[in-house]
């Protein structure tokens, strides 16, 4: 499979063209780095790649904080899914196909802040409507 192209894996931005091109880099860093060939078992023979999510996301999100600070979210992995509509204010995602031989499988990783403009790191948090218990 060789190395993760972010650009082409793109498939969704509402971000200016300076963080797409920012994200771009950092995702394709990032992936390379937590990224490795799986040993023994099956991912061996079928050749997929193992990725750590937990570390991917850690390391976006110090990327995007430390460039343009506020609060930056990140999900990964294969199984992660972003339904919500409308957008957050800055998005971005990314998908990848991480197998060939016995079926593809889809690695995702989401990119977002709903911050308009970079709050101190000690503004509350949004406020978030209740829910209401079935009756």
């Amino acid at each position: 499979m060789g190395q993760f192209d972010s650009k082409s894996c793109l498939k969704e931005s509402n971000m200016p063209p300076d963080m797409i091109q920012f994200a771009i880099r950092v995702v394709s860093q990032v992936v390379e780095q937590h990224r490795h060939y799986g040993k023994g078992g099956q991912s061996q023979n079928t050749g997929a790649y193992l990725y750590d999510d937990q570390k991917i996301c850690d390391d976006i999100n110090r990327a995007f904080l430390s460039q343009y600070g506020g609060r930056w979210f990140c999900i990964a992995g294969p199984h992660a899914v972003f339904p919500e509509l409308p957008r957050p204010t800055k998005f971005i995602y990314f998908e990848h196909s991480t197998g060939w031989s016995y079926g593809s499988q889809k690695y995702r990783i989401f990119i977002y802040s709903y911050d308009q403009y970079a709050p101190s790191a000690s503004a509350p948090p949004p406020a978030y409507a209740p829910k209401v218990p079935f009756s």
